[in-house]
């Protein structure tokens, strides 16, 4: 029982980051990337390379920049 208990804190801690899809690359090295839980949209500048459709961590990658939408 203490095994299971571990495992599944183990997978909660490291499967509950949320995850973006990459919809589209706007520019070069920016980003429209969507979360399908939260229904969330951001736009990002990184130094990474992402392939369109993926799915993402923010933490996995190298944001610059958050850009925020005018009003």
């Amino acid at each position: 029982m203490k095994k299971l208990i571990t495992i599944l804190s183990f997978l909660h801690l490291f499967g509950c980051a949320p995850q973006y899809e990459v919809v589209q690359q706007l520019r070069v090295n920016m980003y429209h990337l969507y979360n399908t839980r939260t229904n969330e949209v951001q736009i990002i500048l990184t130094s990474d390379t992402l392939r369109e459709g993926s799915m993402v961590k923010l933490k996995n990658i190298k944001v610059i920049a958050e850009v925020e939408e005018k009003q």
